[in-house]
């Protein structure tokens, strides 16, 4: 599509009446409970805010009780993408005067309501209609099985719009992980007398702390390889020795997996059992060549996605830094500049 072409309808600039709807539509999302695993209550919202619409939306089946929504045409070459799925723990909706509060808003329910104004309003364009769709998944924030499903259904677009909150600045790159699992074993005894066990809790405290404080692969474009202990179980009692202790680590990066999972192994001593959990490289985006965001330190379905042969770019409203925390929210002005910037990246790949 020609940039004369363009000019002539691409502003895609929402009306308050659009803008007033959509916010409506995200705090309906936003209150419907879609933990990874049970994601039921957000897809019907979606499916009903489809029918308000006047997109046609079909379910493709994940797991039992769990299906991803596809909206417009299957063989549509270009294609917004984002999750439904929510970290827990549930957080209820709550609007003011300029923001949408509550789980979800930010990462990525509010994405997700964007996206789909955004391809009304290409709809409405009838030299677009039908050569964009949108595919709504569950799952990335568990196990991407959304994205593989979507992949193993034979969905082939020539492009791949993942949205994720980025400042709506193209995404230039984003950090892979590593989650590894850890487990300790020690020797249980009377905590009165130390010398006489082994309490793995301090073993694998130490492995964390040197892990936390190691100097691990690092890269110009993505920066630092960060290491988050997110879960720790041990011991049995305060006056015990604790005979095991468990963490499990997300590692976050910057260079190849190998590199840094090779770090970790001269790190951790062989008493305590390593076992990968799950992996996914870092991975370049293509931008539109159109000006640019940075690069990401958060990881998405682009990896999956990237089965389909799609050239994947990654771009979203509101910002990541809120996400996953009792504050997340959603600037009801970046909702509304989302649905602009969709409309707008989908017709100029077209």
């Amino acid at each position: 599509m020609t940039a004369t072409d363009l000019d002539a309808f691409a502003t895609f600039v929402p009306t308050p009446e659009r803008v007033a709807q959509a916010a409506d539509q995200l705090v309906r999302l936003v209150d419907a409970d879609s933990t990874s695993g049970a994601e039921e209550p957000a897809v019907a919202v979606a499916a009903a805010i489809c029918d308000e619409l006047g997109l046609a939306a079909r379910r493709l089946p994940v797991a039992p009780g769990r299906d991803n929504l596809l909206v417009g045409a299957a063989d549509a070459p270009v294609m917004l993408c984002t999750h439904l799925d929510t970290v827990p723990p549930f957080i209820p909706a709550r609007r003011d005067a300029t923001h949408i509060h509550g789980r979800g808003a930010c990462d990525a329910k509010g994405v997700a309501v964007a996206m789909l104004h955004a391809l009304r309003l290409l709809q409405d364009e009838s030299r677009l209609d039908g050569r964009v769709c949108c595919l709504l998944v569950v799952g990335e924030e568990a196990d991407h099985s959304g994205a593989k499903a979507a992949v193993a259904a034979g969905l082939r677009p020539r492009v791949v719009i993942l949205g994720e909150p980025c400042g709506l600045a193209p995404a230039v790159a984003q950090k892979g992980l590593l989650k590894l699992a850890l487990a300790a074993s020690g020797n249980a005894g009377h905590s009165a007398y130390p010398e006489l066990g082994t309490s793995a809790v301090h073993v694998l405290l130490d492995a964390l702390y040197a892990l936390r404080h190691a100097a691990l692969p690092q890269d110009d474009l993505l920066g630092e390889t960060t290491v988050n202990v997110g879960e720790l179980h041990g011991g049995v009692a305060a006056n015990v020795i604790a005979p095991e202790a468990h963490a499990t680590v997300l590692i976050r990066c910057a260079a190849p997996v190998d590199a840094v999972l090779e770090a970790v192994r001269d790190l951790v001593p062989p008493a305590i059992a390593l076992t990968e959990l799950s992996r996914a490289e870092p991975r370049e985006f293509a931008t539109g060549g159109g000006a640019t965001g940075p690069a990401v330190p958060f990881n998405t379905d682009a990896n999956w996605l990237a089965a389909t042969g799609a050239e994947l770019m990654l771009l979203g409203p509101g910002d990541m830094r809120c996400a996953h925390a009792a504050h997340e929210h959603l600037a009801v002005a970046d909702l509304a500049a989302g649905i602009t910037a969709y409309a707008r990246t989908a017709a100029r790949l077209l």
